[in-house]
């Protein structure tokens, strides 16, 4: 599984820092966007890398399986269940991501559904 949506690190490098501007803890990302064609890993990049590895693993062995994190949560939760420090989800954030992880590892198509018949 890869990370989930965050908006601050889809592009952009880290390091992470703290964003104290209106009076609640937030994260921003300190990076440079230009970095990446030096090697500097963003969440995109990373989860590109995960789904590479992983399918060209799983030819070897059928019980590898990977689950993109924006499918557990991305865009469309964001936009409802915004994460409040823009890195960590809340309570509700973390349960639409348990209710997504059980439909999709779990659920009809998914490589934990129980087998009838």
């Amino acid at each position: 599984m890869s990370a989930i949506l965050c908006p601050v690190q889809e592009d952009t490098p880290g390091p992470l820092a703290p964003d104290l501007e209106g009076g609640s803890l937030r994260f921003k990302a300190t990076g440079d966007p230009a970095e990446r064609t030096a090697g500097r890993l963003t969440l995109n990049i990373i989860r590109d890398e995960l789904a590479r590895i992983v399918e060209q693993r799983s030819a070897d062995d059928p019980n590898l399986h990977y689950l993109d994190g924006p499918d557990l949560y991305g865009a469309a939760d964001y936009a409802e269940l915004p994460l409040p420090d823009e890195v960590h989800p809340d309570p509700a954030g973390h349960r639409r991501i348990a209710e997504n992880f059980a439909r999709l590892a779990f659920g009809d198509g998914g490589p934990f559904a129980t087998k009838t018949g």
